[in-house]
């Protein structure tokens, strides 16, 4: 059962009471296998973590958002993650806490399978200088932010125009993302193996306000115009304040987060029906 040199590591949710609870049990459980365990919080710096250089496994506790943290500090490093669901919705999660032990188990025996999604890296440039750069499973969006105004966003698609939008913000979402803040704002569902980014207008004002579904590959750029000013999120994290004339370039990110499923390869949308159809 055991992962050979790699370490288990999981990640934990400390504003979820169950969460740090159930890591401590899990990792006993793990060392009585024979495996080399890590534990951390799934807030603090990735250089902070202790074992994720050498993780087999990420094991996150929490919902939907603790998997997206997870997914940030995994990406660089390859490592698969298993989501335990803590949280309301746990649309990425694999599996409920009632359950971990025998889906665990058959992750370590090696009897799941590796599904890829596509990431997103932006890169916030303030006239020459490149002022950040983030990876994101869900999206990245340009928005107000707390202000109580719209923002104008001038829009190009590997070089070309392609809009100018007045409206709350602009969410960059990849199929993974398009069922989150994209689909809440209005946006289609794509199955989550195909590669295209969406960009989807939130709350628009007199300019385009369709989804647009774009091809695999492309280059987005998103310039603030105005004197408002924006703030840039990546997968629902505040990482800069825009200033008029800076622009976030998005892309596919050269890394994918993985994910150890134990489920059939179609869960997808019996996933789908059972968290987004309310039941009577």
């Amino acid at each position: 059962m055991s992962m050979g040199q790699g370490t288990v590591l999981i990640l934990f949710n400390r504003n979820v009471p169950a969460a740090q609870p159930l890591a401590e049990e899990m990792a006993a459980w793990l060392q009585q296998q024979g495996q080399s365990v890590a534990i951390s919080r799934n807030d603090v710096d990735a250089a902070e973590v202790p074992g994720l250089e050498q993780a087999a496994l990420i094991v996150s506790l929490g919902g939907d958002g603790s998997l997206l943290r997870a997914a940030q500090m995994a990406a660089p490093h390859g490592a698969p993650i298993l989501g335990v669901n803590l949280g309301r919705v746990g649309f990425l999660t694999e599996t409920e806490p009632q359950t971990w032990r025998e889906v665990l188990s058959q992750v370590l025996a090696g009897e799941h399978w590796l599904e890829e999604r596509m990431m997103l890296c932006v890169t916030l440039n303030r006239g020459a200088e490149e002022v950040c750069q983030a990876h994101a499973l869900n999206d990245v969006v340009v928005g107000r932010g707390a202000r109580a105004h719209v923002v104008r966003l001038q829009v190009s698609v590997d070089g070309g125009r392609l809009a100018t939008y007045a409206a709350d913000g602009l969410i960059v979402a990849t199929a993974t993302g398009s069922t989150a803040y994209a689909l809440a704002a209005g946006g289609p569902i794509l199955p989550p193996q195909l590669r295209n980014i969406l960009l989807v207008p939130v709350a628009p004002h007199l300019s385009m306000d369709r989804p647009v579904v774009l091809s695999e590959g492309v280059k987005v750029g998103i310039q603030v115009d105005g004197d408002e000013g924006a703030v840039l999120t990546v997968d629902g994290a505040v990482r800069a304040e825009l200033e008029t004339g800076d622009e976030a370039i998005v892309a596919a990110s050269p890394y994918v987060t993985r994910f150890a499923r134990v489920k059939e390869t179609n869960y997808f949308y019996r996933t789908l029906v059972a968290r987004l159809v309310p039941r009577n």
